[in-house]
């Protein structure tokens, strides 16, 4: 979330669009140019792009995900007509995991084009399917499945992973983004040999995907634990007491009695998992919630972003919290 102005920036205020930008023409219509200009070799305010810019105080704030999301909107914000945002836009726009980080270029899909050709910030796509097109959040964006499967296609198979699991992701409150069967008919639109290329990761991506795994950080662990050979444990399980529920553990080896839970800094972070907690209440309720559950009898592993990413050092992790190879 976009967090308010600086009280000392009068004219930025009075420009501030809802998403945060400030637009030069909209800056020139009420005669403030010179104050815009001013405020930017000021360094008060960063330039997104051509006509664009935003409060240097509230882009310091965001987060990586926020950032390229107001890349996305700034385009979008001067172009002539609106823009159809897919591949790596379209996921940042749906929510999708982000992969190890967002390119600098926004990616649009058009009718015909040479596509992945990037003039001005810009990769332009030729459309894989015409006519899939919605609109969310006041932006126009390939679909959640079509753009699942366009971004498994260049992704490694635990990025692709994290994007699949998402899509089809089942919260406790609220519908999924999409479903399998979505995703099998965007698998089936790819016909012809150049469209065919990376199908064949999408797919397996896929098949491996599960509506279970909370996070992206759960997702790639997952991945990462097949491709390692090691046992795959079960999603999501569920923990209770003589007091009842506790909550539900990320991974769990019933065989070993071992629960396995992936780290993120978004539960510290995020308003959606701190719900105004501060993170030292946050890490007080998570010591709390692991103690009760090793009271019932499982051991505990952590893990986080780091170790999730390196292949090498999260098998010697496994393998030294005994965690068995599948057969």
């Amino acid at each position: 979330m976009i967090s308010p102005p600086a009280p000392d920036n009068t004219f930025v205020q009075a420009l501030r669009r809802p998403d945060g930008l400030l637009l030069r023409s909209e800056a020139a219509a009420l005669g403030l140019e010179q104050e815009l200009r001013t405020a930017f070799d000021q360094k008060r305010i960063i330039r997104l792009r051509h006509g664009v810019y935003m409060n240097a105080r509230e882009w310091a704030d965001l987060d990586l995900d926020a950032r390229y999301l107001c890349r996305i909107r700034a385009f979008a914000a001067v172009s002539a007509a609106p823009p159809v945002f897919s591949h790596y836009s379209a996921a940042a726009i749906w929510g999708l995991p982000r992969p190890s980080t967002w390119p600098a270029d926004v990616h649009v899909q058009t009718p015909a084009a040479p596509g992945g050709r990037s003039r001005h910030g810009i990769v332009r796509h030729p459309s894989a399917t015409p006519g899939t097109i919605v609109t969310h959040e006041g932006l126009q964006v390939t679909p959640v499945a079509h753009t699942a499967v366009a971004m498994a296609r260049i992704l490694s198979f635990p990025d692709a992973v994290a994007m699949m699991d998402k899509s089809i992701h089942v919260p406790r409150r609220g519908p999924a983004l999409t479903t399998r069967d979505d995703l099998e008919c965007a698998l089936d639109a790819l016909r012809g040999p150049r469209r065919l290329v990376g199908r064949t990761k999408a797919q397996r991506a896929a098949e491996f995907a599960c509506t279970q795994s909370d996070s992206g950080g759960e997702s790639v662990s997952r991945a990462h634990i097949f491709l390692l050979g090691f046992m795959a444990p079960e999603l999501q399980v569920r923990f209770d007491d003589a007091h009842g529920l506790i909550g539900f553990v990320d991974f769990f080896w019933r065989r070993i009695n071992r629960a396995g839970e992936f780290d993120g800094l978004g539960k510290y972070l995020k308003e959606e998992f701190t719900q105004g907690l501060s993170i030292a209440e946050i890490v007080m309720n998570e010591k709390r919630r692991e103690d009760r559950i090793r009271a019932c009898g499982p051991t505990f592993s952590r893990w986080d972003w780091p170790l999730a990413r390196d292949l090498t050092a999260f098998g010697a992790f496994l393998h030294a919290e005994g965690v068995p190879r599948a057969r």
